[in-house]
């Protein structure tokens, strides 16, 4: 019995197996999508399909055995979009022109490395593609929107250049303008005196709805750099008198005094910049001055000395712009004789 079990298991078995290679080696038509994109083989050039959204979806019907239909289904699987990639020895130029869809799967590694010669037909037939060598477009203006802020500034740098297609390029000659967006970035960036320092990425308002990977390189850099300061959000008042005072080591007023020029004010009146709207509430005496004596100048007594005065404002003020203000002294050591005029 367990003889003719075993005879009947390897009857069944072949059998099976001659089954099997027989239905895989069946001849069939089935139909697939398959997704493809362009991509440019070379980087001085640019392929892609020309209608939105780039890529196209064919019906591929495939006449072959089961098992290579297997392989195919398996094949399209393994990834949701192929990139046929255009060589060199495809026609370029500025325009669209109808490209064969045999002649787009050919170009797809993937499924030329499977054989074509499976495919029994193809719909869409033919793509509009666009294959185009790469232009540069010199002396693009740089333009900053600043919105509803009264500003002055400077960007860096005020013209660049842009690499791009030349079926784009055409466009950009017409308007070659470069638009840095740059309201928000100085609103948050700005400091409590108006002043700011901010990247702003560059946008080509003339080129829209761009392809994938276009390739646009502004040059020499893609973010202009602005620097200025808010005109609206700052005022400048004059404020005063101020009270200077001296800065000594102890060691120095010890055994030493310090003669001032006769001609120094120790209250002068300074201009400060700060927010519009708060400058007038500032009260000088919240604004402290300084000179500072180094231990350094006692080696030289009686030796003029020229030095700047520190001014330290409340946060969000700063000096207006214009010469140091400066004081003129020297020191004399203790034991000496006072002079006739001493301002301290």
């Amino acid at each position: 019995m367990w003889e003719k079990f075993k005879s009947a298991a390897v009857v069944v078995i072949i059998t099976f197996m001659i089954w099997f290679a027989a239905d895989q080696n069946v001849k069939e038509e089935r139909t697939y999508q398959v997704t493809v994109r362009m991509v440019s083989e070379t980087p001085d050039r640019y392929a892609a399909i020309a209608e939105l959204p780039h890529q196209v979806t064919f019906n591929v019907t495939l006449d072959a055995r089961r098992r290579r239909l297997q392989e195919f289904s398996e094949l399209i699987n393994s990834k949701p979009v192929f990139e046929a990639v255009a060589t060199r020895d495809e026609e370029a130029g500025s325009k669209p022109r109808v490209m064969s869809a045999r002649d787009i799967l050919n170009l797809v590694k993937e499924i030329d490395d499977f054989g074509v010669g499976y495919i029994s037909r193809v719909e869409p037939t033919g793509v509009m593609v666009l294959i185009d060598e790469y232009r540069t477009v010199n002396d693009v203006r740089v333009e900053p929107v600043y919105g509803e802020l009264k500003v002055t500034a400077t960007p860096e740098p005020n013209k660049v250049s842009v690499r791009l297609p030349g079926f784009l390029a055409e466009k950009l000659r017409e308007q070659p303008v470069a638009i840095a967006d740059a309201e928000q970035r100085i609103r948050a960036a700005s400091r409590p005196d108006g002043t700011f320092n901010v990247s702003v990425p560059l946008t080509l308002p003339v080129l829209k709805n761009l392809p994938p990977d276009a390739g646009i390189k502004i040059l020499p850099v893609s973010d202009v750099t602005i620097a200025g300061r808010i005109e609206a959000l700052t005022a400048t008042k004059r404020k005063g008198p101020i009270q200077i005072t001296w800065s000594i080591p102890d060691q120095v007023q010890r055994d030493y005094r310090i003669v001032a020029d006769p001609e120094s004010n120790f209250r002068p009146d300074i201009d400060v910049t700060g927010p519009k709207d708060q400058i007038d509430q500032l009260d000088p005496r919240q604004i402290r001055a300084f000179v500072d004596v180094f231990a350094a100048d006692a080696e030289k007594p009686g030796q003029t000395i020229r030095r700047q005065v520190q001014f330290v404002l409340p946060a969000g003020y700063s000096l207006a712009p214009g010469p140091p203000y400066e004081l003129v002294f020297h020191l004399e050591p203790l034991g000496d004789e006072p002079p006739a005029a001493d301002s301290d």
